[in-house]
């Protein structure tokens, strides 16, 4: 079938695929970043799970979305078969390197350009990590036969090489760290002397005392909104290498399977200051 020539989309299956895995992935990013808010060591640790799977799966979905549109626009409209999806593979740090070159060789007008802080590159790398089913997804079971393998844990990984980033740049040193930790005195002083405490922090240190999980929860306030903004640069950026492609491909290159498919991200393609603020995503 010649799709250029189709003037209803809605009557193309192709159609109807790319919407459904559009929608598929819109709700997987946003329960992943939604998750990342409110992650934290004590009553919502499996909250970081719920992201790290829903973002690692999320935006390695994404890339293939601008992947089969960049193919489609290359082949005449002709969809890529399964064997070509497979061969676009999993390394989520690779894939995004792949949706920059798409952009940068088909000098795509992007909205916003691709995130340069530290903190960003490292969220990449780490849903990547976590991705790696020896290093990440399964590295829980792993560990019961060979504790070493504990430094893979995602939590682990995730506090020590996305959070501290945060901190130093967004707590440490500021007047915000000095609230916490004079907020953490007047609690403990309260509550010091009759409160038991025993939590296991991220990194898998054992907090006995209401001090130092008191100072731990303020620090959380800044990793979940942080790490959610950062994360959502990201996915901002790749948000609109599919505007801009998916537009291409339909109204371009008459590939009408991409019709409206841009709709789906808009949510994602917003100001700062709501990457910043709210909570819940996607945005409605």
């Amino acid at each position: 079938m010649n799709v250029s020539k189709v003037t209803d989309p809605t009557q193309i299956p192709e159609w109807r695929a790319i919407g459904r895995e559009c929608a598929l992935v819109r709700h997987l990013i946003g329960s992943g970043v939604t998750a990342l808010g409110v992650a934290n060591y004590a009553d919502k640790r499996g909250e970081y799970y719920t992201a790290f799977f829903g973002l690692s799966v999320g935006l390695e979905r994404l890339v293939k979305l601008i992947l089969v549109a960049d193919y489609a626009i290359s082949n005449g409209g002709k969809m890529p078969q399964e064997s070509v999806v497979r061969s676009f593979g999993h390394k989520l740090v690779a894939l995004v390197d792949a949706a920059e070159e798409i952009a940068v060789r088909r000098q795509l007008k992007v909205g916003y350009t691709r995130p340069q802080s530290p903190i960003s590159t490292k969220i990449v790398e780490a849903l990547d990590s976590f991705a790696d089913a020896r290093r990440g997804r399964y590295a829980n079971f792993l560990a019961l036969d060979n504790p070493n393998l504990g430094t893979e844990e995602p939590i682990n990984k995730w506090w020590g090489e996305v959070a501290e980033l945060i901190l130093r740049e967004r707590y440490y040193g500021t007047k915000g760290e000095q609230r916490v930790k004079k907020n953490a005195e007047m609690v403990d002083a309260m509550l010091g002397n009759s409160a038991f405490v025993l939590f296991t922090n991220e990194t898998g240190d054992t907090m006995r005392d209401v001090l130092t999980s008191s100072i731990r929860s303020g620090q959380s306030t800044y990793v979940q909104k942080f790490g959610r903004y950062y994360t959502l640069l990201v996915v901002r950026w790749l948000a609109s290498i599919f505007y801009a492609l998916s537009n291409d491909a339909c109204y371009g290159n008459g590939v009408h399977a991409f019709a409206g498919a841009y709709e789906y991200f808009q949510t994602y393609t917003v100001e700062d200051h709501f990457l910043k603020t709210r909570k819940k995503w996607p945005l409605t």
